[in-house]
């Protein structure tokens, strides 16, 4: 997660919303993260949510707009993924999805 609110952040916990979560999908927690999380961070207003797909080497993103999460984009191993939070910031996903030697 990323909180830029350094208000937020103490010695023992964050308290408030998160701006950015990113949760990484296993075959255990899947369901969670893609209903029951979704609909919290969404409910708490949760500005951007990413789901990280290794199996399939994708991301699904997620703006907060009026209150609801709008689906804007999925983004594979040869895409730049941007990070909304900061203006121009993107990450490139060839660095997140490398083949393990």
């Amino acid at each position: 997660m990323v909180v830029c609110d350094k208000n937020k952040i103490n010695e023992k916990r964050i308290v408030g919303v998160p701006d950015l979560v990113i949760e990484i999908l296993s075959k255990t927690t899947a369901k969670k993260d893609k209903l029951m999380k979704f609909n919290r961070y969404q409910k708490a207003g949760v500005k951007e949510y990413w789901i990280v797909d290794p199996s399939n080497e994708n991301i699904d993103v997620y703006l907060l707009e009026n209150g609801s999460f709008k689906h804007t984009g999925i983004y594979f191993k040869d895409d730049q993924i941007p990070v909304h939070l900061f203006e121009g910031f993107s990450i490139d996903l060839m660095n997140i999805f490398r083949d393990a030697d």
